[in-house]
């Protein structure tokens, strides 16, 4: 049986190199993007919610613990999945920096972190909140094209910030 989850990351990553701006672009999205995507979704929940500071501490707070334990349970899904990150199951992998740990790969943190915020803004209502969807597929090509995750990895982030967005949604209106 082919595995398509590595045949698909090989294709992407073997792209590194030969554009110098697909390069930059990725390596963007791969390490810097997910900063500015936390800053729009904190500038826009300022915006929104700034008469009523409570509303604006609310939500902030919320996300906050939303993250925290999603990120807690990504962790816990890493021991357990004991996925290492590409360029360690393949040396062959072209990577364009190294990240600060490698002993897990699935699910990933970034991926996970940016639909995140994508999923939070949805739920508070927050302007602009599909352009963090656009942030949160850069950030996700890039960690792939950067040879830092498998696709899996992404949709793995992917599905587990849909599954925290659901539980907060579930949270907000019982309270």
């Amino acid at each position: 049986m082919k595995d398509y989850n590595r045949i698909l990351f090989s294709k992407i990553n073997a792209l590194q190199g030969r554009f110098y701006i697909l390069d930059a672009f990725a390596r963007a999205g791969a390490e810097w993007v997910i900063i500015a995507s936390l800053a729009w979704f904190i500038s826009s929940t300022i915006v929104i919610f700034w008469p009523d500071k409570n509303a604006l501490f609310f939500c902030l707070l919320v996300f906050a613990i939303i993250w925290t334990l999603t990120w807690v349970v990504s962790i816990i899904i890493g021991f357990f999945v004991k996925e290492s990150r590409p360029f360690v199951n393949q040396p062959y992998t072209k990577k364009l920096f190294l990240p600060l740990m490698s002993w897990k790969s699935f699910p990933s943190d970034h991926a996970m972190s940016a639909f995140l915020l994508f999923f939070m803004s949805i739920i508070f209502g927050l302007p602009g909140s599909f352009a963090l969807l656009i942030l949160a597929i850069w950030v996700s090509f890039g960690r792939v094209f950067s040879g830092i995750h498998y696709p899996i990895d992404i949709l793995g982030g992917f599905v587990l910030a849909g599954v925290a967005a659901i539980w907060a949604k579930y949270i907000l209106l019982l309270l």
